[in-house]
């Protein structure tokens, strides 16, 4: 429903609610509506902490695929996390310095980025005819290949709902992987071939429903990314397997094992200060040299 059915709902259910309570029925609503103003109220004037800045990093910063702790780099990590689980789900922060994971050169190594979304063009909306069902069967895949990053080649996923539709009907996953052949791999799997005869069977008596998927192959050093002031989003929030035989070596925890970074990296300067260095295109910085001071002042800290 857009946003106008639903005010019209809560003001139907609330002249319901008057008609059987009378002015308490305005209780509950001015309390609530009292809290949330007071509440914004105080973080706008700093006197609490402004929630909304939680997990954002003060900073210009780059997302960018690290590699084994030999590699030289000349990058320095701003916030890095670490997990040892092949699982999304089961990952938990713990930042240490990890800057040796990371190349000197940007976009070291190829992405894959996949697109998937649907439509529902229905009166009903989320009520349609095998909407409900479609949304359980997406559910089911997503879980399987979190559950197993490392054999589907799942680097990191963000959902998105399309704002020019005003009923909230179109939504799309973003998926960054490893490669092809991962992504392959899973589309081809049970839990996806479960959902791919679903479809074939419904797809007739659902006109209403639309599918559809991207897939972009990214070769190294065709990407780049910069984030100001952000919360870790998109392939920032992605966690990346290195190797770590070296570490675990010099702490007597065996050799062979992976390792999951999710690490925004510093990009101040050095070769990730700019797009032209970030994509490796050196005959393009005279051209960035006339705004640079410009750039310079784009960011805090």
């Amino acid at each position: 429903m857009t946003l106008s059915s639903w005010l019209l709902s809560g003001a139907l259910l609330q002249g319901v609610a008057w008609s059987l309570l009378g002015p308490k029925s305005l209780i509950p609503p001015t309390v609530i509506l009292l809290y949330r103003v007071i509440d914004h109220l105080l973080m706008a004037a700093h006197i609490t902490r402004n929630r909304y800045m939680d997990h954002t990093l003060q900073t210009k910063f780059s997302a960018q695929y690290p590699t084994t702790p030999s590699t030289t780099s000349t990058t320095t990590s701003t916030t890095t996390t670490t997990s040892n689980s092949n699982s999304h789900s089961n990952r938990t922060s713990n930042p240490p310095p990890l800057a040796k994971y990371f190349p000197a050169t940007p976009a070291a190594q190829p992405l894959v980025v996949f697109h998937l979304g649907a439509r529902v063009n229905h009166p009903l909306g989320m009520f349609a005819p095998g909407w409900k069902e479609l949304g359980a069967y997406n559910q089911r895949m997503l879980t399987s290949m979190t559950a197993d990053a490392e054999k589907y080649g799942l680097l990191g996923v963000s959902h998105w709902t399309k704002d020019s539709a005003a009923a909230g009907n179109e939504s799309m996953s973003m998926f960054y992987l490893r490669d092809y052949d991962a992504l392959h791999r899973f589309a081809h799997d049970p839990v996806h071939m479960a959902g791919v005869r679903w479809w074939a069977d419904v797809v007739k008596a659902h006109p209403h429903i639309a599918i559809y998927h991207e897939t972009y192959l990214v070769n190294r050093g065709q990407w780049e990314n910069i984030y100001i002031n952000s919360q870790p989003t998109g392939l920032a929030d992605a966690w990346f397997p290195v190797s770590v035989e070296e570490q675990q070596e010099q702490q007597g925890e065996g050799k062979g094992q992976r390792m999951w970074v999710r690490a925004p990296v510093d990009a101040r300067g050095g070769a990730l200060r700019s797009a032209s260095r970030r994509l490796q295109r050196g005959w393009l910085e005279e051209v960035e040299k006339v705004e640079g001071e410009l750039y310079d002042r784009s960011f805090a800290a």
